[in-house]
């Protein structure tokens, strides 16, 4: 990426007239040269201020020397000149002398705003070029040419270690992105930029990439259109996250997940699995539990998200709830009593028992087994 970014200059003009006989004293001036010096212009008129006065010591002698040139009407020249505050700025000057007398008309530019703009835009352009290479996840850019082909325009030091090099692609290389996605996710992606050239909305998907010969990482890829180049292809901005450990803590999660319910569909009795912070949303629960509320286990999980809340009386429901968690917080073994509505109307009141327990990964669970009374 380009650290040398150029912006428009954004320049401030004044003007003066001053007497080349008398050390430069200021004849008249503009209203932008009186607050630059910070002399009232009724005081400049009075002749209370020389232009000597106010130019950088090192710089008297080399600019009276160009005035004074003889032949010469047009003079540039450029010099620091101090400003109301005392600050030398770099001035950017057009002298011309007018004839038949010792006056000299200067315009000048002050170019200091300009100046510290591009200071500070190269700054700026040079800390996140920083930032963008501490970033974990990986930045690029690419293009997507007429035939398809992702060509990577630029890409930062964890881009470069996700794709299995370890140098900045430089701009024109025919690093090709699309050749790096897993068969089974190409179609997929193709599809979504498809989709992101015609709506302008971003992507968001999860792809393999390799990393290496047949080996893929696992990525979140989050992109959006950037710009357009000049021959009209899509320039895309994208961040890659492995989620290589994600995925996988997902897979072993899902595979718990699917033995714990197969072991709760087994159990004798209405229990179910919660989260201690949230007791009575329902992770899992046996086949005893879905016949003593009425419901099908896609009405209860899928349409009301296990929230068990939903059958419970709803000022009572609060209540028992933070009642459940505080006690949980002291105690492995818990018990609070409550009415339940089946889906057939009747209420059901039961006495909830419930144990905390260490999960293998050291996160607590409430198994919970209730009790009509």
């Amino acid at each position: 990426m380009d650290n040398n970014i150029h912006s428009a200059f954004e320049v401030a003009f004044m003007s003066c007239v001053a007497d080349k006989a008398a050390d430069l004293t200021v004849l008249e001036s503009d209203q932008h040269f009186a607050e630059f010096t910070g002399v009232h212009p009724s005081k400049i008129k009075q002749g209370k201020l020389s232009l000597m006065e106010k130019l950088n010591p090192q710089d008297r002698e080399a600019v009276m020397r160009q005035l004074k040139k003889k032949d010469a009407r047009y003079i540039y020249i450029n010099f620091y000149l101090m400003n109301k505050d005392g600050e030398p700025v770099y001035i950017h000057c057009l002298a011309q002398n007018i004839e038949g007398t010792t006056h000299c008309r200067l315009t000048m530019a002050d170019i200091s705003a300009s100046e510290r703009k591009s200071r500070q835009i190269s700054r700026r352009a040079e800390s996140m070029n920083q930032l963008i290479d501490l970033v974990e996840g990986g930045v690029c850019l690419f293009k997507v040419n007429r035939d398809m082909h992702f060509e990577v325009l630029y890409m930062n030091k964890a881009c470069a270690r996700m794709f299995g090099t370890y140098k900045n692609i430089p701009v024109g290389n025919a690093y090709r992105l699309d050749e790096l996605l897993h068969k089974d996710d190409k179609s997929t992606v193709f599809q979504a930029i498809g989709s992101a050239m015609a709506t302008k909305k971003a992507i968001d998907l999860e792809v393999r990439v390799q990393t290496h010969h047949n080996e893929y990482t696992w990525c979140k890829l989050n992109s959006a259109i950037h710009r357009y180049d000049e021959d009209g292809n899509p320039v895309f901005h994208a961040v890659f996250t492995d989620i290589t450990k994600i995925k996988a803590a997902e897979q072993e999660a899902d595979t718990e997940r699917d033995l714990m319910v197969n072991i709760f569909k087994n159990l004798p009795g209405p229990l179910f699995c919660a989260d201690p912070d949230a007791p009575f949303l329902v992770d899992v629960a046996s086949e005893d539990f879905m016949r003593l509320i009425g419901y099908s286990r896609e009405e209860f999980f899928e349409v009301m998200g296990g929230d068990l809340t939903r059958l419970m009386d709803a000022d009572a429901a609060p209540a028992v709830e933070q009642q459940l968690i505080a006690d949980a917080q002291e105690h492995h073994v818990v018990t609070t009593t409550y009415s339940l509505t089946a889906k057939d109307g009747k209420s059901i009141t039961v006495v909830d028992r419930r144990r905390v327990v260490d999960n293998e990964n050291g996160e607590p669970s409430m198994f919970a087994m209730l009790k009509k009374m």
